[in-house]
């Protein structure tokens, strides 16, 4: 039979800023025998989890006097997720030296130990409203601004208020693309907003700086990302317009020549880029150095968290980009796509306007 069922609430070790939040059950049998379930509530718990921290909670449910010294302790982790789809139980005992041994034991077993009906563990703590209630009550007495995220840089956030308020919509990319328009057209928009380059590439997000018109030799590529943690991230980019689709229509479904056009403008790039890669690598990072001061070149324009946090003494990652054209066909120009890019050398990434519009996440 259940006698009780709360929330426990135990400090469990000096580090932790925080008290431990368990979910408490206390069972005697017919035999008079006293069982206390403790229940991990994961991520409601801001301390350490059941298993960390069982010896603080056995010792102190004794000491509290809310469970006899001879107690038989079981260790209880409900399903929340896709790596712990089932409830797991070990039985706990303490040697004598205080130090816990675990002894894995099955649902039915529990369920016979406990006499109880098997609802008892299918109706899960986060399903209870009031002990979900009481979770809630007990955190916020713990600290009011416990929920809240770690609150971010003033400069951060006001970057990223900018960038915001001056972005061009996503409406208003599909709707010039959808009027097929030239080359010429779609980059002047672009150029107006190269936060949208950034939203597309930057990993880690929001860590980027973009550029236009960005000069190799006696050339330029159409749009320049850097981003990227230790090894700086380069993403050059060549733009087509939408006035053409990405494969031709007829029996041999080539692609445009609009899009060999690109790929020969990015690929002759390349090369003078890694013929000359040493003297590239350290000028990529002067330009960062550069516009990271504070002095603006090739329209570059710096994400919400300026600063790239990169090395300049490793290696940068070239990634060359082509977006060009419309999709007629999805599933029939993906496999195009995918076929272009495994076999050209360097690996180059294609997409069509359709594509890349749908991984812009603004509206």
């Amino acid at each position: 039979m259940k006698i009780s069922d709360m929330i426990f609430n135990c400090k469990v070790n000096s580090l932790s800023r925080f008290s431990g939040l368990y979910r408490i059950r206390i069972f005697i049998t017919s035999k008079q025998e006293v069982y206390s379930v403790i229940t991990d509530i994961g991520d409601y718990n801001p301390s350490t989890s059941v298993t960390n921290a069982i010896e603080y909670i056995c010792s102190t449910l004794i000491s509290a006097g809310v469970v006899p010294k001879e107690t038989c302790f079981i260790e209880h982790y409900e399903p929340q997720d896709y790596y712990q789809r089932m409830h797991s139980f070990d039985i706990v005992t303490f040697d004598g030296k205080g130090l816990p041994h675990w002894t894995s034991i099955g649902f039915q077993k529990i369920i016979n130990i406990l006499e109880c009906d098997k609802m008892e563990f299918l109706d899960t703590t986060f399903s209870n409203p009031r002990l979900m209630n009481e979770i809630d009550r007990l955190r916020y007495q713990m600290d009011p601004k416990i929920d809240f995220p770690d609150q971010e840089n003033p400069e951060i956030i006001k970057r990223r208020f900018e960038i915001e308020y001056n972005n061009i919509s996503k409406e208003k990319i599909i709707s010039l693309i959808e009027s097929n328009v030239k080359e010429q057209d779609i980059s002047r928009l672009l150029k107006q907003d190269l936060s949208l380059f950034g939203e597309v590439y930057a990993h880690p997000k929001e860590e980027y700086i973009c550029f236009s018109e960005f000069p190799i030799n006696n050339g330029v590529v159409d749009f320049v990302v850097f981003t990227g943690r230790s090894r700086m991230d380069v993403y050059l980019i060549e733009v087509k317009g939408s006035n053409f689709n990405l494969v031709n229509s007829g029996n041999y479904e080539k692609l445009s020549s609009k899009v060999e056009e690109a790929t020969g403008q990015i690929r002759e790039r390349l090369q003078i880029i890694y013929n000359n890669y040493e003297k590239y690598r350290v000028e990529f990072h002067k330009i960062r150095k550069t516009v990271e001061s504070g002095t603006k070149i090739y329209n570059s324009f710096i994400g919400p968290y300026g600063d790239l946090l990169v090395d300049p003494d490793k290696d940068v990652n070239i990634h060359p980009v082509v977006i060009a054209g419309r999709t007629n066909n999805d599933l029939m120009e993906s496999r195009k796509r995918q076929a272009f890019e495994f076999y050209s050398k360097p690996t180059i990434k294609l997409e069509t306007w359709d594509s890349w519009i749908r991984k812009l996440t603004r509206r």
